[in-house]
């Protein structure tokens, strides 16, 4: 029953997250729609990633590949998320990293960890699916060494916020195309269902930066 209850909300969460996401991906970044979107799209896919680490955990549904996406993708939308609130309090505080952005690193790099050594118990028994949570574990430890110059100062707020928010939140919607995409269409060639959302989301990501971060990042060196 709770199995049941968790996945109808996953579904539904993940719909609309996929939706949201896509819209706020493809309007003019900073106006209403894209803000609007973009709310909807976090807080759809932080419920749609919780449901999966929990059902990925429950008995005889144990799934490596739904826990993996799960907690990568919860990872990704909440610091891609929660960089947007530190560039904001920046215009109140001049410290404004509080427990919460140190929770989250230790979450990223602390599963990240936990990912690649179930990725290398995976491939020592000879299932190649283990390079799955390899990748999603070593993207989560770079990112999370990423937090770490954040929360230690090396890399100012206002120079990163913009990049860190364009691949966190592209990152998660990757993430969320790869896991619909693998679970709902069969075909003969499977490897291009893992590899299709990343290419196409990594060409926006790039797209975005260089679009959006050289500006954003000109103009936070010309106040320092």
């Amino acid at each position: 029953m709770l199995f049941q209850t968790l996945l109808i909300l996953h579904i539904t969460a993940g719909t609309i997250g996929l939706v949201s996401g896509t819209i706020a991906t493809a309007v003019i970044k900073g106006k209403k729609a894209h803000l609007i979107n973009g709310q909807i799209f976090f807080y759809s896919m932080l419920v749609t990633a919780l449901c999966a680490l929990v059902m990925s955990n429950l008995p005889e549904h144990h799934n490596i590949f739904l826990f993996a996406v799960g907690g990568f993708t919860f990872y990704m939308i909440t610091t891609g998320y929660r960089i947007i609130w530190l560039k904001r309090a920046l215009k109140k505080t001049t410290a404004p990293i509080a427990v919460i952005d140190y929770a989250l690193f230790a979450f990223g790099i602390g599963f990240g960890i936990f990912l690649v050594i179930l990725s290398i118990i995976s491939l020592i028994k000879g299932e190649m699916f283990g390079w799955v949570p390899m990748t999603f574990g070593l993207i989560c430890m770079n990112y999370a060494r990423m937090d770490y110059s954040l929360l230690k100062g090396i890399k100012p707020i206002k120079n990163v916020w913009m990049s860190n928010h364009i691949t966190r939140m592209i990152g998660a919607l990757i993430a969320s195309y790869t896991a619909f995409l693998v679970v709902n269409v069969q075909i003969d060639m499977q490897w291009v269902l893992w590899l299709l959302p990343s290419a196409i989301g990594g060409y926006l990501i790039k797209t975005f930066l260089d679009k959006y971060a050289p500006k954003k990042l000109k103009k936070a060196e010309q106040r320092t």
